[in-house]
């Protein structure tokens, strides 16, 4: 009631009152007078006129009212010219309304169905993003597959050049050996008709050149002279006869290299006799040079093994395998650090066979734990060979 009172637009209800009274007052004062003075107006009796003035002030009543309220409210002034065309307007916007209220209970329906589509695609997404990821999941085996077989391919192939290059050297030993089986097949042939003395690669004579100050600077024949003589001593030990009847002979090149190096200075070099081809007794020996530089390998007493734990109680038998797995060891870093090996026999040591048992005796029967050191007898050069000592301790 109080937000009623208060939205009415009491200025207009004063002004309406004021204006209503003034022309009621100035209506009553004219009726007065028009009966007073007996006023007839259109040959009408006095009381008449007196009627008329009165309706007549009603009517002014109303029509000023209506122009007041006209003058100072839009409302009541488009409420008396225009309410038809406002009817029509709230016709027209109520069909309005009630078709956006249709359009809205439509757009209400379709957002709901939206709304239904739209947590259907969720679930929909929700369903793809998880695939999607088992997906990424599979695709990383994929990948981590991929790497592995990609590893394992570069191992295969890695694994087939090895196997190609063991064939291509399995295939070169093949050819060797089928070399070797033709030397043998000449060698046999020889044997028919006489004794082989020496055989194709055998090294039968080595010196050692020393050209710097101290070497004495040896002519090529002093050179020559020195291997062949070596040479013919080592068939003649074999076959029993003189060695001035022991024939060796060396190509162009050979003697050729023989003058190389007794012209250098300086330097300290291996010369090696090899022999060509397998010889019978009583023919001409043919050999070539074969040159290597000379280096000290081992010093005097160096170490050259050492090996400690040796269980007592060994039996000759073990105490001889154990000796000789020592030896081999000794032959191999040898090779390792540069000492020219025998050229059939691929050894280097020098050991004699009592030097050899009668280490395997101290070995034998031992009731404490032993030691066994090998050390270089003497200074050992790259032409060898290498001549060890043996000594057994109790640990």
């Amino acid at each position: 009631m109080t937000d009623l009172l208060a939205e009415m637009n009491w200025t207009l209800i004063i002004i309406l009152v004021i204006v209503s009274a003034i022309v009621a007052y100035i209506g009553d004062l004219v009726g007065m007078r028009v009966g007073k003075k007996r006023v007839s107006i259109f040959g009408l009796r006095p009381k008449s006129t007196s009627s008329i003035v009165t309706v007549v002030s009603g009517i002014l009543i109303t029509i000023l009212t209506l122009a007041v309220l006209s003058t100072t409210s839009q409302t009541v002034r488009t409420a008396i010219f225009s309410m038809k065309f406002v009817q029509r307007q709230i016709t027209e916007l109520t069909s309005q309304l009630q078709g956006s209220r249709g359009e809205l209970v439509d757009l209400e329906t379709r957002l709901l169905e939206n709304q239904q589509d739209l947590i259907s695609k969720q679930l929909q997404l929700a369903a793809v993003e998880g695939r999607l990821e088992a997906s990424e999941e599979r695709l990383k085996e994929i990948e981590e597959e991929l790497k592995r077989t990609k590893e394992q391919q570069t191992t295969a192939l890695e694994s087939l050049a090895i196997l190609q290059d063991e064939r291509q050297n399995l295939a070169s030993e093949v050819d060797a050996l089928r070399l070797e089986s033709e030397r043998l097949r000449e060698g046999l042939e020889y044997v028919r008709g006489g004794r082989i003395v020496v055989f194709a690669g055998e090294m039968i004579a080595q010196t050692v050149v020393n050209t710097g100050p101290s070497g004495g600077n040896p002519t090529p024949e002093d050179i020559l002279e020195t291997l062949l003589r070596s040479a013919r001593t080592t068939v003649a030990m074999r076959t029993a006869v003189d060695p001035d009847l022991v024939r060796v002979l060396i190509g162009p090149e050979s003697e050729e290299k023989i003058r190389e190096i007794s012209a250098s200075e300086g330097q300290r070099m291996i010369l090696r006799l090899i022999v060509s081809e397998n010889t019978v007794q009583g023919e001409v020996i043919s050999g070539e040079i074969s040159i290597y530089q000379s280096r000290k390998i081992y010093d005097r007493d160096q170490l050259l093994a050492d090996e400690s734990g040796i269980p007592p109680g060994l039996g000759a038998e073990e105490a001889e395998m154990r000796l000789y797995s020592i030896l081999r060891d000794v032959n191999v870093r040898a090779l390792r650090d540069g000492v020219l090996p025998d050229p059939l026999r691929g050894h280097v040591g020098n050991l004699s066979a009592s030097e050899f048992f009668d280490a395997v005796d101290l070995l034998t029967g031992k009731e404490n734990p032993s030691r066994i050191i090998v050390k270089a007898e003497e200074d050992i050069y790259t032409e060898g060979p290498v001549r060890v000592k043996i000594e057994i301790l109790a640990e």
